[in-house]
């Protein structure tokens, strides 16, 4: 027999049925202690597996008595606030509050329902107070190990957040204010309504509504409506990715001359807010545009100047002829014999005065100034008429002149007199610089039209220096000029002017070994020019 069976029979035949109840009730105590003992130990780690992750954010977790305030647990990355060593102490003496009871931000209040019971987690931001850090947390009332009610909450430190949150409400506050207190009129759309507008458009526009539709913009000078409301179609359907355009226009909600202005507008898409809008900013340019109109004249005038020569021998030819008429008609007068010879003498006096007024009025045409008047021309037409003017002087610098105008040219809506003087221009250009070189190199100018597919094309070619490369970049800019007593503004103008037109000029590779310059016209429609103006 063995010892254990030996010691059950004694036990059983010594204590009888009470000693072995006794037994088995220790025994029974002793597994529940060690079950949770276990128990106690596995949440133990699980919650160390959850502190551990807690180790690597900006912030940290801690578990306090809701009772006593005493910190169970703690861990985080933010040693200030979340260092170990403080496990034991009240978590209100931690906070810097230096009170003798919870802080003003204690949770305990929100985080049991009215039966005392644990409610839902609490997510908040908060300030402390003492150290001036922002924390987010997450806060919930749990049973501890031992059965107790606990406060567990999440503290992330979002200090660094909130002051990037501050520094960019402050940003967009300054930016804010540059917006209002911009020069530039700004007006945000987003699906055909105006959701902004600075004081500056207002001004421009008067307070819009919010549905004001674009497309029957009023305020627009008529002449100017069409290509006003063909940009916002083209921007507003993505078929651009941005316009700019200037225009006329009647500010501040009036509709006469004194209320009108020459405004340059730029729109682009962009997103604002999550949607799809369309930014249009407006700027005035009324006193740009006068002064544009006063460069243009007086470049209508220097050109002008320099065809003087010319008007002044056209004028002495015809006034010769007038003075010679006058004497033999002083001296046949009374002579009845010569009546026949009086009438043709009052025919000539005609004719040579019907080509001075001819001469006077081609003048004053050149220089009055104006706004744009175009019309369906062919473009031979105005080069024709800057030959005309320029012939004298071109002549007098012995230069060798090649017209070669294509017939049937396609009509281009021009301003013939605005092209004439962009023609008149380059050609001057080209006298001028021939006229440094020496008498034996030959003086050559070449002016062609041709028709394009899409429109016509004029070259002014000539055989001087040429153009360095080192200057073909900036030879269209305002006030760049390569002459000593040049003013710089007559290719800038010229370009506003084809510009204006649609258009397109810009320095080219020649034939002559000079300067050569290609004008880009777009064509009006399909009709056909003819080869001469007038014929």
């Amino acid at each position: 027999m063995t010892a254990a069976i030996l010691l059950a029979t004694l036990l059983g035949a010594g204590l009888g049925g009470g000693g072995a109840g006794w037994y088995f009730h220790r025994r029974h105590r002793r597994l529940c202690r060690e079950q949770q003992q276990r128990t106690e130990a596995a949440l133990r780690r699980q919650l160390d597996e959850v502190f551990a992750v807690f180790r690597a954010i900006n912030g940290g977790v801690y578990v306090a008595d809701m009772e006593t305030h005493e910190i169970l647990a703690l861990t985080g990355r933010d040693r200030g606030s979340f260092d170990a060593t403080v496990v034991g102490s009240k978590c209100f003496e931690q906070a810097g509050a230096n009170l003798g009871g919870p802080c003003l931000f204690c949770t305990n209040r929100i985080l049991l329902d009215d039966n005392g019971r644990p409610a839902p987690p609490v997510v908040r931001e908060f300030r402390n107070p003492w150290s001036n850090a922002w924390y987010l947390a997450i806060g919930r009332a749990i049973h501890w190990f031992d059965g107790r009610l606990v406060r567990m909450e999440i503290a992330i430190n979002i200090t660094e957040r909130k002051r990037a949150e501050e520094a960019l409400r402050c940003s967009e506050q300054n930016f804010r204010e540059l917006v209002e207190n911009s020069l530039v009129g700004i007006m945000l759309i987003q699906n055909g309504e105006i959701v902004f507008q600075n004081p500056e458009q207002q001004r421009l526009l008067g307070r819009l509504p919010s549905s004001f539709n674009l497309e029957d913009f009023t305020a627009v000078h008529p002449e100017d409506r069409d290509k006003v409301r063909e940009s916002y179609r083209k921007i507003s359907n993505g078929l651009s990715p941005q316009v700019d355009l200037d225009f006329r226009l009647y500010t501040g909600g009036r509709r006469d001359e004194a209320g009108l202005a020459w405004v340059y507008c730029r729109a682009r898409p962009m997103d604002f807010q999550g949607r799809k809008t369309i930014l249009i900013s407006m700027m005035e340019i009324t006193r740009i545009k006068e002064l544009e109109r006063l460069l243009r004249q007086q470049d209508r005038m220097s050109s002008l100047g320099r065809v003087a020569a010319g008007i002044a021998h056209e004028i002495r030819n015809p006034l010769s002829g007038i003075n010679i008429s006058l004497t033999t008609l002083r001296q046949i007068y009374h002579s009845p014999q010569h009546r026949d010879q009086v009438e043709d003498i009052f025919r000539r006096l005609a004719t040579a005065s019907a080509k001075i007024e001819a001469v006077v009025k081609r003048v004053m045409d050149f220089s009055k100034p104006g706004q744009l008047h175009p019309r369906s021309v062919s473009l031979n037409e105005p080069v024709a008429e800057a030959l005309e003017l320029a012939g004298v002087f071109l002549s007098k610098y012995q230069i060798n002149l090649e017209v070669d105008l294509a017939p049937a040219l396609p009509l281009c809506r021009v301003d013939p007199g605005q092209l004439e003087q962009v023609v008149l221009n380059l050609l001057t250009n080209s006298a001028e610089a021939m006229e440094a070189m020496p008498r034996e190199a030959p003086r050559r100018l070449k002016i062609a039209t041709r028709a394009l597919a899409d429109g016509v094309e004029l070259l002014v070619d000539d055989s001087g220096p040429g153009l360095a490369p080192e200057v073909q970049g900036e030879i269209m800019d305002p006030f760049f000029t390569t002459k000593p007593e040049g003013t710089g503004i007559g290719l800038n103008i010229s370009q506003r002017i084809i510009n204006d037109h649609g258009g397109t000029i810009e320095p080219c590779v020649g034939t002559l070994g000079g300067a050569c310059f290609r004008i880009f016209l777009p064509a009006a429609g399909r009709e056909r020019g003819n080869s001469l103006p007038g014929k």
